[in-house]
């Protein structure tokens, strides 16, 4: 039966997520803006790695699983190679009752942090492809959101360098934020390509992509899955179902990217 998930498949996986230790993180030290128009309320911190971090806590805007979604697509990009905003677990105490956006306050807890890119814009679109390694970066676009089934697509371009694309804002992956393990095995076969133009992106890098994915291991999304706070809103076989539907769609994502090769 397509999108099955089989009991002995699943109780492997589950018996794999082990989110017994303490969460990897850092500490966010001073609020810098308050949250924009964006309907998640996302807001920017200073964090105790001297970096800078976009946050979306568990009360934010949309849906207290965001953050969840958020980590599970930025981590697993990053596993094959694809330029997203470098996904962070950023520690809220201290901060609560900051208020991120006028009556919506901050709570202690775990946010969803991503690595600020300054100065950038947002867009809908794919444009540049010619500009910087933009045909190398934006073929991973097309390999994460055929992998993870994308949503609500948007991209960052650094303006500072040569319009440089990131992937970002990947609530609304795997179907969207309030996705079930039921929804998942439904849709574990689906054909979920970028709607967007192909045309100029890299080949070796295609390639790559399609590579990494075929040899990516079961227990290496496992292993990112496992990083997710155990006191947030999903649980270990929500976690253990995620594992077996991205690693299940390895193989066709991968024959989609090498068929993309001119």
């Amino acid at each position: 039966m397509p999108g099955h998930i089989s009991a002995e498949t699943y109780a492997r996986a589950v018996v794999s997520i082990d989110r017994s230790h303490p969460p990897e993180g850092v500490q966010a030290i001073l609020p810098l803006r308050q949250s924009p128009l964006g309907s998640a309320g996302s807001f920017l911190v200073a964090a105790d790695d001297q970096n800078r971090y976009w946050c979306k806590p568990l009360n934010n805007l949309q849906s207290r699983r965001v953050p969840v979604t958020e980590q599970i697509v930025g981590r697993l990009g990053r596993l094959i190679g694809v330029a997203v905003c470098e996904p962070k677990l950023v520690s809220l105490a201290g901060l609560d009752g900051w208020e991120f956006r006028p009556g919506h306050s901050v709570e202690a807890g775990w946010a969803h942090g991503s690595l600020a890119v300054d100065p950038a814009l947002e867009t809908r679109s794919l444009a540049d492809r010619a500009a910087d390694d933009n045909r190398r970066r934006q073929a991973g676009f097309f390999a994460l959101h055929d992998w993870l089934i994308g949503g609500d697509d948007q991209w960052l371009y650094d303006t500072s360098a040569d319009s440089m694309y990131y992937s970002h804002d990947h609530g609304f992956y795997l179907g969207g934020p309030d996705w079930t393990e039921a929804g998942l095995a439904q849709r574990v076969d689906e054909d979920a390509r970028l709607p967007e133009d192909p045309s100029g992106l890299d080949s070796g890098e295609l390639r790559r992509l399609a590579d990494a994915l075929d040899e990516l291991r079961h227990e290496e999304i496992e292993r990112e899955l496992s990083k997710i706070p155990a006191d947030w809103p999903v649980s270990d076989g929500e976690l253990a179902a995620v594992v077996d539907f991205s690693d299940r769609r390895r193989a066709p994502v991968a024959g989609r990217l090498r068929a993309l090769v001119p």
